[in-house]
């Protein structure tokens, strides 16, 4: 199987997703899938699990203020992060644990290195992609392989230009078949079926 790569991160399919996950600790789980299925920068996402009453869990988002915005080039100045049905239930289990301090952040650098010693351990064949940006470019490929036509809401949710999106994740080499195991991921994100 050839693997995906963009900007030097590598796009995992569901399998891959899965192999990592599976070799990771309870707790790095839980941080593996808040990055993910949010596909907030690293930054966002420590700041959000310093926030964790900007999830709303009843209608499946989290609503990133100024403060939680990091990049300083950035069309969106706050933004809402759309989850799907699984991401949803991924992030009630990570603000559960935040609430409960079982969450701590975990440098850039200390989190490449945990990230990579899992997917030593699973077995993943490029180790040099597997990096903290990796988990938003997989979300992005995964919402654009999927939802081609919804890009404008996608983009605004992951807060990328449109002309990003386009040039960088409409035509990914998905087989059929890892599409289709990455729709269960993706199912109900912004309200979609």
């Amino acid at each position: 199987m050839t693997n995906i790569w963009k900007s030097g991160a590598q796009i995992l399919n569901a399998e891959e997703y899965n192999s990592l996950r599976s070799a990771m600790n309870p707790t790095h789980r839980l941080i593996l899938d808040g990055m993910l299925f949010t596909g907030m920068r690293v930054e966002e996402f420590w700041h959000f699990c310093d926030n964790p009453h900007w999830y709303h869990a009843d209608r499946q988002y989290i609503g990133l203020t100024k403060e939680a915005i990091k990049k300083v080039r950035t069309r969106y100045k706050e933004r809402t992060v759309l989850l799907s049905h699984i991401g949803n239930r991924a992030i009630g289990d990570l603000v559960g644990a935040c609430r409960a301090g079982e969450i701590k952040r975990i440098s850039r650098m200390g989190w490449g290195d945990d990230i990579k010693r899992a997917a030593r351990k699973a077995g993943l064949s490029h180790q040099e992609g597997i990096v903290p940006k990796m988990c938003r470019k997989t979300w992005v490929s995964w919402l654009m392989v999927t939802y081609p036509e919804d890009g404008l809401r996608i983009a605004a949710s992951l807060g990328h230009d449109i002309r990003t999106m386009q040039e960088h994740y409409l035509s990914l080499p998905f087989s059929p078949i890892e599409q289709q195991a990455i729709r269960a991921y993706v199912v109900g994100w912004g309200g979609r079926t």
